[in-house]
């Protein structure tokens, strides 16, 4: 399996070098507002700059004693990045190790694009060693282990690591033997899946090529990273053909395991909804991919029916984009960190993220078990509480600060055109002044494409939330 399997978010950009009259927000004003609930980092000026710098140290007396702690970060991605650039934003010199076996970072909230043609290969993977802040340790290697008894952490090659706490950010993967023949079916030339670099570039291929037919997308049950991905590549794969005059002969269907096509937000699926119904995309609902025959392009189906019924729903294809089940990596979903009746995931509080067993554990982003979206949005708003709580408890007060479950999506619902919105745990909108979260609007297609790789790389991963 390739590297970027394991991650597992230059063509027409549609740019407009303006802003969106009829919805009457500038961008200049929406740049305005990229730092909305980071603490103010958009600032004017290198003053403000450096206030706000220094505003997120804490004293110097309590940075002594925190100092004396050693933090080990189980994985490098953007969660465990962020709490750790944000701890020794509050910390300088704080002990900060990071495990992670990885070169290359990718940035996987930029898949969708690269698989739409908008973005290269070059537009989302970075350098890893240049990804680090002055300070961090860095063992280049996969977890292999917990041992929270004895608050230490085995790697794959054997190296024993402890700790005083522990974050933990490893993911979740793609489990590609939930569904029968998907590894072969990957292997085809009708069939590949955006979650994968290599495979979303070839999706790319595929889609410009597609000259008609039947293409079949997939949502698969339980949850997934990035759960609007599946929905923004078949709608915008329909645009694809419907501005290259193929639309006439393709028939674009959209299974999903749910009942709905975007349950997390009632609101914005009550939007939703008409408006792709309206471009005459078929949707299923209640269905799960659970076999693909090569031979005769079909993908078998098991519908749940009102009544609890299932039966099996065949569907030929000429071009496939299936999902398969996630899954929390093996060191996780088999090892002591978490329990019953949450799929292999981090066994957290949802709110203060710390660990239900072991209070010198926490965990960020898709492998803890919150409930929350699974995006690099709900990553920017827990980390700054796991690295408050972090420092809460080496002071010996309790969990100070909590999470609210908010998460965002960019929602591409056709080229040059996005509806952008934030939401809680109980899939209410928040901020909705800012996003008018239930319309396609030109300037979030351009903050997505052009300002959010911008706040994942430079404030993110700098520790300014």
């Amino acid at each position: 399996m390739s590297d970027d399997m394991k991650h597992a978010d230059t063509g027409n950009q549609n740019q407009n070098p303006g802003h969106d009259e009829e919805k009457g927000i500038t961008r200049r004003q929406a740049l305005k507002y990229i730092g909305y609930g980071t603490g103010g980092l958009i600032v004017a000026g290198g003053a403000g700059f450096y206030g706000y710098r220094k505003s997120l140290q804490i004293s110097s007396s309590e940075a002594a004693q925190v100092r004396k702690a050693k933090f080990v970060f189980a994985g490098g991605s953007i969660g465990g990045l962020t709490v750790a650039a944000r701890l020794l934003r509050a910390v300088p010199g704080a002990d900060v190790t990071i495990i992670e076996p990885r070169e290359i970072h990718h940035y996987q909230p930029g898949y969708t694009l690269v698989a739409a043609g908008v973005y290269d290969r070059s537009d989302v993977i970075y350098d890893q060693e240049s990804l680090f802040l002055p300070g961090m340790k860095w063992v280049k290697d996969y977890v292999e282990a917990f041992e929270p008894d004895q608050n230490r952490v085995i790697t794959r090659n054997g190296e024993v690591i402890d700790y005083d706490y522990l974050i933990v950010g490893i993911g979740v993967e793609m489990n590609l033997d939930s569904i029968e023949n998907l590894r072969e079916a990957l292997d085809t030339d009708y069939v590949a899946n955006i979650y994968n670099l290599s495979s979303g570039e070839k999706y790319r291929k595929l889609a410009k090529d597609f000259n008609g037919g039947n293409a079949v997308f997939t949502y698969p049950a339980g949850y997934l990273k990035c759960g609007g991905a599946p929905q923004k590549i078949t709608w915008l794969s329909e645009d694809l053909w419907r501005s290259e005059g193929k639309r006439d002969r393709t028939e674009v269907h959209f299974y999903t395991t749910r009942e709905t096509i975007f349950p997390a937000v009632p609101r914005v699926d009550q939007a939703v909804r008409p408006l792709i119904e309206a471009r005459g995309i078929h949707n299923y609902y209640s269905q799960t991919l659970r076999a693909i025959d090569i031979s005769t392009r079909t993908a078998i189906f098991e519908e749940t029916t009102a009544s609890g019924d299932v039966r099996e729903v065949h569907q030929p294809y000429d071009l496939l984009h299936p999902m398969p089940r996630f899954q929390a990596p093996k060191p996780l979903r088999e090892g002591p960190l978490t329990r019953e009746g949450i799929g292999g995931q981090l066994s957290v509080d949802r709110e203060t993220l710390q660990h239900t067993q072991y209070p010198n554990i926490f965990g960020v982003g898709d492998n803890a078990a919150t409930g929350a979206a699974k995006t690099a949005a709900t990553i920017r708003k827990q980390a700054p509480v796991v690295a408050g709580n972090l420092i809460d408890i080496v002071l010996g007060y309790e969990p100070s600060n909590k999470y609210d479950g908010a998460s965002g999506c960019p929602l591409l619902t056709r080229y040059g055109r996005c509806m952008m919105f934030e939401f809680d745990f109980e899939g209410n909108l928040i901020h909705e002044w800012l996003y008018r979260p239930t319309e396609e609007t030109r300037i979030w297609w351009d903050f997505k494409v052009h300002g959010l790789k911008r706040l994942y790389r430079h404030v993110m991963m700098n520790g300014y939330v």
